[in-house]
């Protein structure tokens, strides 16, 4: 059993990734990547949000890997574009960026996950067959800061105040 599915399932089902990066490094070295992968198939790759809408439309993957900062289109405006016309199709964010802020806005536009570009091939794979199962891979190390900003943001229970009478 690889990663939660079966030998037998990977060999019916290559799950289909899209990557949308305005940078040619990470698209390449997330091509090279899913290339390894018995479960995984590289389909394509975008290199801005507005040039992965007609791709996303023609390739119909299963999974789409978005860079959050990007020119003319970013990752947020993207994913909320992508989601309005492909409700079910999966997206995870894949950035260098630790920043709480961009991990809620990314999951705001309806992202499942958050992967950080220094993930290795073992990483990736196992955070887009998550993501796939409708689980939300964030990385370990976030998690706190994520917390944190959540429990921050929540307002304390008010109290409950009660009026006696001298009787």
């Amino acid at each position: 059993k690889l990663h939660g599915i079966t030998k037998a399932e990977s060999n019916q089902r290559r799950y289909r990734v899209l990557v949308v990066d305005d940078s040619i490094v990470p698209r390449t070295a997330a091509r090279t990547m899913l290339e390894m992968s018995e479960t995984l198939r590289f389909v394509g790759d975008a290199s801005n949000g507005s040039a992965a809408l007609p791709l996303i439309d023609k390739l119909r993957p299963d999974i789409v890997l978005m860079d959050v900062h990007m020119p003319l289109m970013d990752g947020p405006a993207t994913a909320l574009s992508v989601l309005k016309r492909f409700p079910d199709l999966k997206i995870v964010a894949w950035t260098v960026s630790e920043s709480s802020d961009d991990l809620v806005r990314m999951m705001r536009a309806g992202c499942v996950g958050y992967l950080l570009k220094d993930a290795g091939p073992g990483e990736l794979e196992r955070a887009l067959l998550a993501a796939i199962r409708s689980e939300n891979p964030v990385p370990r190390r976030m998690i706190p800061d994520v917390l944190r900003r959540v429990t921050d943001a929540a307002s304390p229970p008010e109290r409950l105040t009660v009026q006696l009478t001298a009787r």
